[in-house]
C-alpha cells in the first residue's frame, strides 16, 4: 500500500502542473497580424513620380482597400493586435500605406500612417423604421403553421402532371 499512495500523490501531483501548465497558457497573450503584411523594404521602395500602377501592383500586390468613389488611391493596412481571451483585440502596431496615382497612373504621393493616426468610432446604435408590422415571438415561431397544408402537391414538390423538378 505504500507504493500505491506514492503513485497516487505522484498522479495528483503530475495533475496539479498539467492543470496549472493548462491554465496559464489559456489566459496567454497572443499577438495577430491582420490585413496587409508589410515587407518594410518593399514599401520603402515605392516612389511618388517613378512608379506607375503596374509596379506597384507587382511590388506590393493588390490593395487592402482603394479610394470609395475613385481608383486614385490604393491603402494597404495592417494591423497587430494583442489577442486576449475575455478582451477586445487591442491594437498593438498599425501602419496603413496610401498610394494616390496621376490620371496617367504614376505614384503621386505617398503617404504612411501608424497608431498614432488611428481613430476609434462609435457606430450609431439606433435602428433604421421599417414598414410593416412588429411581431411578437410566437408570431414569428407560430407564424406558419397551417399556411402551408402541402394539399395538391405531388412527388419532388411539384403541384402534379409530369414528374420532372419543374412541374
Amino acid at each position: 500500500t505504500n507504493i500505491t499512495a506514492k503513485t497516487v500523490r505522484k498522479n495528483i501531483s503530475l495533475s496539479l502542473c498539467i492543470v496549472a501548465v493548462l491554465a496559464t497558457t489559456a489566459c496567454g497573450n497572443a499577438r495577430a497580424t491582420r490585413g496587409y503584411i508589410f515587407d518594410e523594404a518593399l514599401a520603402d521602395a515605392i516612389l511618388a513620380g517613378v512608379d506607375n500602377r503596374r509596379s506597384v501592383q507587382s511590388t506590393l500586390g493588390s490593395p487592402s482597400v482603394t479610394a470609395t468613389f475613385s481608383d486614385d488611391t490604393w491603402y494597404y493596412v495592417s494591423t497587430t493586435v494583442r489577442v486576449r481571451p475575455v478582451f477586445w483585440p487591442d491594437a498593438k502596431k498599425h501602419r496603413v500605406l496610401a498610394i494616390s496615382f496621376s490620371d496617367s497612373g504614376v505614384v503621386e504621393n505617398v503617404d504612411n500612417f501608424d497608431l498614432s493616426d488611428m481613430r476609434t468610432i462609435n457606430p450609431v446604435a439606433d435602428k433604421t423604421p421599417t414598414r410593416g408590422r412588429e411581431l411578437s415571438l410566437f408570431q414569428k415561431i407560430f407564424g406558419n403553421v397551417g399556411r402551408f397544408s402541402g394539399q395538391g402537391q405531388g412527388p419532388n414538390g411539384s403541384q402534379g402532371g409530369t414528374n420532372t423538378p419543374n412541374g
